[in-house]
């Protein structure tokens, strides 16, 4: 019986390890994903508050 509480918890930790992996790849590509591209985006076509849809509750 304790041979299988142990191969439970084997299989636990390889679930475990691949659910961690994958969640550090997915924060890696979300957050090197196009902040900085879209911020120069931006810049680069100077579209004014009302074409962004920002209005920033100016009447």
């Amino acid at each position: 019986m304790n041979a299988e509480w142990i191969e439970l918890f084997m299989w636990l930790f390889l679930f475990a390890s691949i659910t961690l992996a994958f969640m550090i790849l997915l924060l890696d590509f979300v957050s090197a994903d196009t902040v900085q591209y879209d911020m120069e985006h931006l810049w680069n076509h100077s579209y004014t508050l009302q074409e962004l849809h920002l209005d920033l509750g100016r009447d």
